[in-house]
């Protein structure tokens, strides 16, 4: 096995402990040819300077304000493609804690794979505080006809199911490995979507548009916290964000025929949003969904 240096980057934004979980599962990582990136995406609670206390070998970069999910990442791509000759790039949430062999099995995936088209990997998934829950295993399955999507394997107990699909029809998020050259392909991460929000699977697919098959490697392990990170429900701005974001993302990778059909089904695909919405009384949410879909016909 090889070791190429792996740029690893984390984004976070008053969120002190659970980059500190996060910091110390890295540093357990047996996987030693890495340089670990931390965005303060305009904290106030003081992470900077701890960070720089208790990991004096993190690189931390500062953004004085929060300028979304999207903007804090392209702040280490920049600087990562200025200062290391890194061969991978790991993108990653920092509600994650990573098991020590994570990083050099998922690096020992691409280097070993035959395919050489194959440049995008993603760990398995567990769901934080359990042994064997599946958050994820491989990443959503999208469907550009409806506008839906599916993360394979969420919330199914681990029987080694997926143990053997090693390259599922699925698009990677949370924690993903991909290529410098996939990573120049892409460019950046899309601002439009900024706060945040498709904006990751956005990013892979820009990365890979001949659509090779994107590589799971099952006995990497993270564990994932996910929407228990301070999600305060689904308040106007979220559903008027989350209706924006979608409808943008849907268009830019449909075919013009996929694109006919999503807009013919996006009613229905509002109705369940609206339906609970309104048992709970929130109109508000209502409102700032349908304003989402809206600003993205402009």
């Amino acid at each position: 096995m090889t070791f190429p240096l792996v740029a690893v980057v984390i984004l976070t934004c008053n969120q002190k402990k659970l980059t500190f979980d996060c910091l110390n599962s890295l540093l357990k990582c047996q996987y030693e040819h890495k340089q670990i990136i931390l965005v303060d995406n305009g904290s106030e609670d003081g992470v900077q300077d701890e960070v720089i206390d208790k990991f004096p070998h993190v690189l931390v970069l500062r953004n004085e304000e929060n300028i979304g999910a999207a903007g804090g990442r392209n702040t280490a791509i920049e600087y990562a493609l200025k200062h290391f000759d890194f061969t991978y790039i790991l993108f990653m949430d920092n509600d994650i804690v990573v098991m020590p062999d994570f990083l050099g099995k998922l690096v020992d995936g691409l280097e070993s794979c035959e395919d050489p088209s194959v440049e995008i990997a993603s760990p398995l998934l567990y769901q934080m505080g359990t042994d064997n829950i599946i958050d994820s295993a491989g990443g959503p399955k999208l469907n550009f006809y409806t506008g839906s999507t599916q993360t394979r394997g969420h919330g199914e107990v681990d029987a080694g199911q997926y143990k053997n699909e090693r390259f599922p029809n699925c698009v990677p998020t949370t924690t993903v490995l991909m290529h410098r050259k996939a990573l120049e392909r892409a460019g950046r991460f899309d601002v439009s979507f900024d706060p945040y929000g498709y904006e990751d699977i956005d990013m892979v697919l820009r990365a890979n548009p001949g659509m090779a098959p994107f590589l799971f490697v099952p006995d990497a392990v993270v564990y994932h916290l996910g929407s228990k990170t301070g999600f305060s429900g689904y308040t106007a701005d979220y559903t008027r964000m989350k209706g924006k974001n979608m409808r943008m993302f849907f268009k830019r990778h449909s075919t013009a025929f996929q694109w006919f059909c999503f807009n013919l089904f996006l009613p229905f695909l509002s109705v369940k949003t609206i339906v609970r919405e309104l048992r709970r009384g929130n109109v508000k949410a209502i409102l700032g969904l349908v304003k989402g879909f809206l600003s993205a016909t402009k």
